[in-house]
């Protein structure tokens, strides 16, 4: 971390290191543990849930499962984000179906008995309320969430104090999505989405974006792109963001190296043959490539299980010409790698889960993974181990 007293120097890797302990099984495994983390870490601070393209104009809405809690984004009249609890303040009637999204003009009208609510989430309308009933509508509004962007993400706060800035949850952590402005992917659109449902808890595969031990065995087609990645590592010091190099010659993250995309303008030069990864706390996990972007969002559906979705960016001068967006080899090499990966992490939740496992341990190249796991302490209130 950047201003924590717990951030053990992860890129250093020269001098002795101490190997650490992984969290424990019950950690991936156990209800309670997951219960746990839905109040201190998806429901406690800042996550990411989508693209703010998702409500681009006034009356938009959008719905997501956040660790089991409905809410929805919306815009006002005015334009601004707005979010709420799937819940009809009457008496709690779940308000848009799951995984909907579409315009409702101007107003929110519950199923049930036709509450209804204007884009700020005020009560507008009670049909069944009489007039003497001295009844104050204002009183009654929609379960507000904080909501907010950058660089084209959408991102909620569902704690019940009063939520930090979002600029300063991005920062704080040994990575930030903040480096990568010149990209600007506030002005980007997706252009492909793919959907996965891993059978392995969300932590797994944070841990296993966060490390390329794995890469020389699970990932052949990778490691003849990536060169450092042949040899564990996910940083090379010496380039700027924590870039990698791609092979000679290679401009695209395809398995020749090669694609018909359009390079993103205005870049610095050595970003056109390079690969950036970058993680924000708890389940955002960006890759970004010279012509495309690509990210994995995670939404826990219980201590076994993570959905998964995967989605491409590219500007949307690409996606509106079709003589462009020739995005096929970008993707497919890219579900090829997520495929290989899905298959280990699964197996990996499959050992944890075994009784005769307590805790591993963590070598100098998983100390990126030793930070993950000591800020995953910090939020959920335990000692760190130092």
């Amino acid at each position: 971390m950047q201003t924590d007293p717990y951030n053990v120097n992860i890129r250093d890797d020269s001098g002795p290191w101490t190997p650490r302990p992984t969290l424990g099984g019950d950690d991936y495994r156990s209800l309670e543990v997951f219960d746990r983390e839905r109040e201190k870490i998806w429901w406690g601070d800042w996550i990411t849930v989508g693209r703010a393209e998702e409500v681009a104009n006034p009356g938009d809405f959008v719905t997501k499962d956040v660790a089991g809690e409905s809410i929805f984004i919306t815009r006002n009249e005015d334009g601004e984000l707005r979010a709420f609890y799937n819940v009809c303040s009457h008496r709690g009637t779940k308000f848009l179906d799951d995984d909907s999204k579409g315009n409702v003009r101007k107003a929110f009208k519950c199923p049930y008995h036709a509450w209804t609510y204007d884009l700020n989430g005020d009560l507008i309308g009670s049909p069944n309320v009489t007039e003497d009933e001295y009844f104050d509508r204002s009183q009654y509004p929609l379960h507000k969430i904080a909501v907010d962007s950058y660089a084209g993400f959408l991102f909620v706060n569902m704690t019940k104090d009063e939520p930090r800035p979002l600029l300063e949850a991005l920062t704080d952590g040994a990575e930030s999505i903040t480096a990568f402005e010149r990209f600007k992917m506030e002005e980007m659109s997706v252009g492909v989405r793919l959907v996965y449902n891993v059978k392995a808890n969300w932590k797994i595969i944070v841990e296993n974006f966060n490390e390329c031990l794995h890469c020389p065995q699970i990932h052949p087609e990778l490691v003849q792109v990536i060169p450092l990645f042949r040899f564990g590592e996910v940083w090379d010091e010496e380039i700027r963001d924590d870039g990698n190099i791609m092979i000679e010659g290679a401009t695209s993250f395809t398995k020749t190296g090669q694609s018909e995309l359009p390079k993103f303008p205005n870049l610095l030069p050595e970003d056109y043959q390079m690969y950036y990864g970058s993680y924000e706390f708890p389940n955002l996990m960006l890759n970004i490539h010279p012509d495309a972007v690509m990210y994995y969002i995670g939404f826990p559906k219980g201590p076994n299980e993570t959905l998964v979705i995967s989605e491409f960016l590219f500007r949307p001068e690409t996606i509106a010409d079709p003589e462009l967006f020739k995005p096929e080899p970008v993707v497919e090499f890219w579900d090829l790698i997520s495929l290989q990966d899905w298959d280990v992490v699964e197996r990996a939740q499959t050992g944890v889960g075994s009784r005769a496992f307590t805790r591993g341990v963590y070598p100098r190249q998983d100390r990126f993974l030793y930070w993950f796991n000591e800020e995953w302490r910090q939020k959920m209130g335990r000692p760190l181990e130092g």
